[in-house]
């Protein structure tokens, strides 16, 4: 019990938000009014963090003693990279799922984008507002899409270029997985990859009236795995699928690693509870033939934890949780 709490909060420490959980409100124990994490870090320097969240209350979150105005501003100074059996939405679940990944690791390296990211949903979420009223005003929906255009042409022209970047380590760490023997490809389809968005909402205005709804835009963006020629999603065995998610995760450490240069903190939450023997051997070797930084696992058999961490010759500490 409490193993993957742990992982939780160093991810939050990282990110400033829960992993495994949708809300702030979903971490505070149940009949307790608020919850809160208390961290050092040495980095070179000493580093106090503190997070502090309560119901009904607004997240605050202090390095040094001194809170940040936005939570926005801390992203990106320490780095994280969780692998997880839920991760298995990723590869099964809505481009909503795929989009939110790529978003999470774009955002760590550039602030501009993340701050892209917010002033565009918030414009797209006024605008679905409107949308649903009885009355449409054409003149309001222009001035929206007014600013809605160049920060969707922005957060196209980045995750186009990301992908194209990321889509290469993707590939090579899956076809490592499968024991050197499957390929797989990382597809982007954007509406922006062929119109402007100023265009797509002006072919798309009646559709937007008829489902009250913004149909043109960066959220309807596409991202799927195939392997073969077929989709992975609906074609695609346990291994295989399971394969594609792990090589996702390495290749997002691998990514973040070379934009900061600094080394992301490895989070494997009873990962090889969910993979075959042949997976976590292949998974174990990428570990100690490669550079990462602090590794933190989780794992309910300690005889195979501790074959894991001599395996990939780190100095370790065991923390048995009861």
């Amino acid at each position: 019990m409490g193993k993957t709490t742990v992982l939780d909060a160093l991810h939050f420490l990282c990110l400033g938000k829960s992993y495994f959980s949708g809300t702030d409100v979903q971490c505070i124990q149940v009949g307790e009014p608020q919850a809160g994490i208390i961290a050092t870090i040495n980095d070179g320097e000493e580093v106090q963090l503190k997070v502090k969240f309560k119901r009904g209350g607004r997240k605050v979150m202090e390095k040094n003693g001194v809170p940040y105005k936005r939570i926005t501003e801390h992203i990106g100074q320490y780095l994280a990279v969780v692998i997880a059996p839920g991760d298995i939405e990723l590869v099964y679940g809505t481009n909503e799922k795929r989009r939110s990944f790529i978003n999470q690791i774009l955002s760590q390296v550039d602030r501009g984008h993340l701050l892209d990211l917010v002033k565009y949903n918030k414009l797209i979420e006024h605008r679905n507002k409107h949308l649903k009223q009885e009355y449409v005003d054409m003149a309001l929906l222009q001035t929206l899409d007014l600013q809605i255009a160049p920060l969707a042409q922005d957060i196209y022209a980045k995750r186009k270029a990301f992908l194209e970047e990321f889509s290469p380590t993707f590939e090579k760490k899956y076809h490592l997985l499968s024991g050197e023997k499957e390929t797989v490809k990382l597809l982007y389809n954007s509406q922006l990859g062929s119109c402007t968005y100023d265009e797509l909402v002006v072919l798309n205005r009646s559709k937007d009236l008829a489902i009250h709804r913004s149909f043109s835009g960066i959220h309807k963006d596409e991202i799927e795995i195939e392997i073969g020629d077929f989709s992975i999603k609906k074609h695609g065995s346990q291994g295989q699928i399971k394969s594609a998610l792990i090589a996702l995760k390495l290749a997002e450490y691998e990514y973040l690693k070379s934009k900061k240069d600094i080394l992301p903190l490895l989070l494997l939450d009873d990962i090889f509870e969910k993979i075959d023997e042949e997976r976590a051997l292949v998974l174990t070797q990428l570990i100690k033939n490669d550079n990462f930084g602090q590794i933190f696992v989780t794992d309910t058999n300690q005889e195979r934890l501790s074959a894991f961490c001599e395996e990939i010759g780190k100095p370790h500490t065991t923390l048995v949780l009861k």
